[in-house]
């Protein structure tokens, strides 16, 4: 690989030495056609799949700002390059429509998930709770008292967390078994 890449680079520099400024377009073209083959192959995947998977979104977005910020640099040049100027809005363009399809495909159905177990959850704690628990003894003007001591909610360690959790579950298992 590397024989081929400086042989490249000494025929490239070879023939603009004599005016010959075709390969140079020809190996700007192909170099800007095979990085758009290799992003629309991600569009592919999501197509087949509609999700998008295996994308490392972080990449994405350091790639992505790499053609923004080329394609900003173009524009201070002593004259526009627009060739240039279509090879970054290109790369950057398909880059954009990842994030998008992830923003679709992966965020948006995360989003609805999050919101529906919420309602469902709250639904059952409202099925859960008798009426007159809003008025009960563990209740102070509407606000529910937990069965959780003040200083977990600010001096978390892990075995606090573990004994915490584990108090939850069995608290929800006597519930269930209540039939509350």
């Amino acid at each position: 690989m590397a024989a081929i890449q400086a042989g490249l680079i000494v025929g490239l520099r070879s023939a603009r030495s004599h005016g010959v400024h075709w390969p140079l377009t020809l190996m700007a073209v192909l170099s800007a056609a095979l990085l758009a083959a290799g992003v629309l192959r991600h569009y592919w995947d999501i197509w087949i799949h509609r999700t998008v998977r295996g994308i490392s979104f972080i990449f994405v977005a350091i790639d992505a700002g790499g053609d923004l910020f080329s394609l900003i640099s173009i524009f201070f040049q002593p004259s526009l390059d627009i060739k240039g100027m279509i090879i970054y809005a290109t790369e950057l363009a398909l880059w954009l429509g990842v994030f998008a399809c992830g923003g679709y495909f992966n965020l948006l159905p995360y989003i609805k998930r999050k919101l529906d177990s919420r309602k469902l959850e709250s639904r059952q704690a409202n099925r859960a709770q008798p009426p007159s628990a809003a008025s009960g003894p563990n209740c102070v003007h509407g606000v529910a008292l937990h069965d959780m001591p003040s200083s977990t909610s600010v001096f978390r360690t892990p075995s606090t967390e573990i004994a915490m959790a584990r108090s939850r579950t069995n608290i929800q298992r006597v519930q269930v078994d209540a039939g509350l």
